[in-house]
């Protein structure tokens, strides 16, 4: 568990496998009237992934998926939209419109916001809109098999562009920041996992096995020079460069906090040239 605990109330999110399988879910959660959600704390089994979920001040819960997504995306939207930056990123707004939710009636983060805020609400909007991604690429799958570039795919690309743009707001802020203070508190002593790292995420192992699955059936009814597929890959694309961004950014060529490699920017072009073939 991370010792610097987020000072403020904690976003509840199903876990990626209890997501609903069709747009139209999120389209007809009754997020309007304010209902509460009645849920159960379901604690995710992996204990990486409960510990990553830890640190960003998430917990999974049992419930009405559909409602705690569409709230969760409506909030984290936004905090972030409310900083200074997030003017040149409509990618966020375009999200909530797929998704036909406006923004949460709540007070977003102030332009002075310290690095460690936007880096947690920065991910947090990630989460939620990772879950999205899910949600618009398994609409797709159950789809009938002549429409896997409908909706879904469509919904799928807008939640992934605005990924890319939570991404570039995450990291609005100094190098020196991250290395004094975002950095130190995911390592130890702040931290006592070693080797904390964006794969420890649920939501974005999910995500990777639902674009697997999309991209074979896909391959198998339609062509190589589809425009869907093309603009899905593009989308794929901008947020693993918004993601080496960060790397250049905070990092340089320097290791991940993961260990694995001496050039953590290195390490994601590779890792993003694989996730493109899945498609």
């Amino acid at each position: 568990m991370s010792l610097m605990r987020p000072s403020r109330v904690e976003l509840r999110l199903p876990g990626p496998e209890r997501l609903p399988e069709r747009l139209e879910s999120l389209w007809r959660s009754p997020i309007r009237e304010d209902r509460p959600v009645h849920s159960v704390q379901c604690p995710l089994s992996d204990p990486r992934e409960a510990d990553y979920d830890a640190f960003f001040g998430v917990i999974r819960v049992s419930g009405a998926s559909a409602l705690l997504l569409s709230k969760a995306l409506a909030t984290t939207v936004s905090t972030m939209a409310s900083l200074p930056e997030a003017a040149t990123e409509p990618a966020l707004h375009h999200a909530l419109s797929a998704a036909r939710l406006t923004p949460a009636a709540e007070p977003g983060l102030k332009p002075d916001a310290p690095a460690q805020q936007r880096w947690i609400h920065g991910h947090r909007l990630f989460f939620a809109l990772t879950q999205a991604a899910i949600v618009g690429l398994q609409d797709a799958l159950t789809a009938p098999h002549s429409r896997p570039c409908g909706q879904g795919a469509h919904a799928t690309r807008v939640f992934l562009r605005a990924s890319a743009a939570a991404m570039r707001l995450t990291s609005s802020f100094s190098r020196s920041a991250y290395q004094h203070t975002v950095r130190p508190s995911m390592a130890p002593p702040q931290h006592s996992a070693t080797g904390f790292s964006g794969l420890w995420s649920a939501d974005h192992r999910v995500l990777i096995t639902r674009l697997r699955t999309w991209g074979e059936m896909h391959g198998a009814i339609c062509t190589d020079s589809c425009k869907v597929r093309r603009r899905l890959l593009d989308a794929v694309d901008e947020v693993y460069a918004a993601h080496i961004g960060i790397c250049e950014h905070f990092v340089g060529d320097g290791p991940s906090l993961l260990g694995d490699s001496d050039n953590s920017a290195s390490t994601l072009s590779k890792l993003a040239r694989h996730r493109g073939r899945l498609l």
